[in-house]
């Protein structure tokens, strides 16, 4: 054998060592399970088709014959290869150009007259806290309920390692905070939760159920030091368009210990439970978008930059449910429904308005704080070409629902780039009342300061 052979080999080894141990073979077993349409069904009607035609071709030759027949098999190939091609723009139109949404018949909802009284509201959005040098190792930074008083908090690994050392600790911060930084709570784990070799949660997960979807783990800070990350997984059913199910949870400890636990499982254990992250936010989105798809509503979803709905949002300290709006497809800018899904058990409820009633869309509210007299965009100059080019500088993101005494309210933030150099994450809050679409307070959290800040979380105490 030649050098250059063997030299081939050892490369196509050090690829294939590679695509095991960082785990990346599991985005392929992952695409057939999510979509037979565009694998193996097109090679199963390849050959089943061309074999077909090519065995009946076969049998009408050796019938004709007046030798007897004795003609070899004739594979049908290029019938194969149109039935094939055939599965697969079909399976592409409902991949990329009109995606199918989960049917109605897999969403199981309780149309409900009421909104909830009250809820936590997220005052730092995801954005804010993109710069908190606290969370600047956490590839994964998610809300989760404080287990000691309930509300949510921001979590993330402090200190990983995204090959799966050892990490120092765990990044908290609490969703009314605007101004102080991440608390650290030493105490990590010894294989960093965010690592992808073999001996990691990922790594294990992947090996354990290679046709599921992990879902990111998220840190949940216990008492003292002590601290696991939850990570549900997600299966897919029907068939051949395949709709996402809750299958499991993960449950990951400091020492490397993994608990593999059924839904019902998880949901008798009171400690997990009240972590509100056992139904995945991927489920609860493709439920509303389902429920935004069918004529029974004929809505849109809208989503701000930054962060997709739904959104985690505690109604009560027991209570936690991902929120998802959903709006009128047409120009009327109305709220059609709002879609409820209990983030612990995905018990999901809907509540529309009911004659005489109103709620301005998420996508009016986004327009408002677009509307902002602010410099959006700035043209520079130059690139390398010596080419003027266009940077964005501020993104308004989050259009989220907050209530307070039975009343509803939006909140939108618009918050800097990295193009644009200023002292805070969150340069204004818009609070505006989801009834009527007036606008009821602007903070300038950048002009104002921590006074505008606690004006803010004043509102809703």
């Amino acid at each position: 054998m030649s050098f250059g052979r063997i030299f081939l080999l050892i490369c196509a080894g050090l690829v294939v060592a590679a695509l095991i141990y960082t785990g990346v073979w599991h985005l392929f077993t992952l695409f057939v399970a999510q979509n037979p349409m565009l694998s193996w069904l097109p090679l199963l009607a390849f050959a089943v088709v061309g074999a077909l035609i090519g065995g009946a071709r076969s049998l009408i030759r050796a019938g004709e014959s007046t030798a007897g027949g004795g003609k070899a098999f004739n594979f049908a190939g290029g019938w194969g290869v149109l039935a094939g091609l055939v599965v697969l723009v079909v399976g592409l139109w409902f991949t990329l150009i009109s995606p199918r949404a989960v049917g109605l018949d897999d969403v199981d909802y309780e149309v409900v007259a009421e909104l909830p009284q009250q809820t936590q509201p997220r005052l730092l959005p995801r954005s804010g806290i993109d710069d908190d040098p606290g969370f600047a190792d956490s590839s994964e930074i998610h809300l989760v309920r404080d287990p000691a008083t309930g509300e949510l908090l921001w979590t993330g690994e402090w200190r990983g390692s995204w090959l799966g050392g050892p990490s120092d600790g765990i990044a908290v911060r609490s969703l009314d905070e605007l101004v102080a930084p991440a608390e650290i709570v030493h105490g990590g784990f010894d294989e960093s939760v965010a690592g992808i070799r073999p001996s990691t949660l990922k790594g294990k997960a992947n090996i354990k159920h290679p046709f599921s979807r992990i879902q990111y783990p998220v840190v949940v800070p216990g008492t003292g030091d002590e601290a696991i990350a939850v990570a549900p997984y997600v299966g897919y059913k029907g068939f051949p368009f395949r709709a996402p199910y809750l299958k499991g949870v993960l449950v990951y400890h400091q020492d490397g210990t993994l608990e593999d636990l059924t839904p019902t499982e998880a949901q008798a254990r009171p400690e997990l439970v009240r972590t509100g992250r056992l139904f995945p936010e991927s489920v609860a989105r493709a439920q509303a978008q389902a429920l935004a798809r069918s004529d029974e509503f004929e809505g849109d979803i809208h989503d701000g930059e930054d962060n997709k709905q739904p959104y985690l949002t505690a109604i009560d300290p027991e209570r936690t449910v991902w929120v998802t709006i959903i709006d009128d497809k047409s120009q009327s800018e109305d709220v059609k429904a709002v879609v409820l899904a209990d983030s612990s058990t995905g018990a999901t409820e809907v509540w529309q308005p009911s004659e005489g009633q109103e709620l301005i869309s998420s996508e009016r509210v986004l327009n408002e704080a677009r509307a902002l007299p602010l410099r959006w965009r700035e043209e520079r100059c130059c690139d390398s070409e010596g080419a003027s080019y266009t940077v964005t500088l501020r993104e308004v993101v989050e259009a989220r629902l907050a209530f307070k005494e039975g009343r509803p309210y939006y909140l939108v933030s618009v918050v800097p780039t990295d193009e644009l150099a200023l002292a805070r994450e969150i340069e204004y809050t818009l609070i505006i009342d989801a009834e009527t679409g007036e606008k009821l307070h602007q903070f300038d959290h950048v002009s104002g300061g921590v006074a505008e800040d606690t004006r803010l979380q004043r509102f809703f105490r």
